[in-house]
């Protein structure tokens, strides 16, 4: 199987992390997992994307620094517990280029990536 990109992956949990590195390299992806302070990514390959969870966004919007993810220059797909207003808003404003909801049934985060990653998410 051709890769498919690569997916960075920035979750606090570390037994979702290696469940989400697990999938996504079945699915053909390679995934690297992202250490927290996210605002430390190095230089990265074309077709990356990154995965965060609503924790680590929180915290990075805490910071009161929304543009931090435009600045990566890449697409991101934020998992989150449940979509609203305010969430979506921050998430807008951040740059997030998809938002999935959890629990992650069938392959809506498999489609959230490739769609990130083939530049027509929304």
């Amino acid at each position: 199987m051709a890769e498919a990109g690569t997916v960075l992956i920035a979750v606090r949990d570390s037994v979702l992390a290696d469940s989400l590195r697990f999938s996504l390299e079945l699915e053909g992806y390679q995934a690297k997992l992202c250490e927290p302070p996210v605002e430390r990514l190095a230089d990265v390959e074309l077709r990356t994307c990154l995965l965060l969870d609503q924790e680590v966004f929180s915290t990075l919007m805490g910071r009161g620094d929304t543009g931090i993810l435009t600045r990566f220059g890449l697409p991101t797909v934020l998992m989150v517990n449940q979509r609203t207003q305010r969430l979506m808003d921050h998430a807008n404003a951040a740059g997030v280029t998809a938002v999935v909801e959890k629990p992650l049934l069938g392959g809506v985060l498999f489609e959230a990536i490739r769609s990130a990653l083939d530049g027509d998410a929304g």
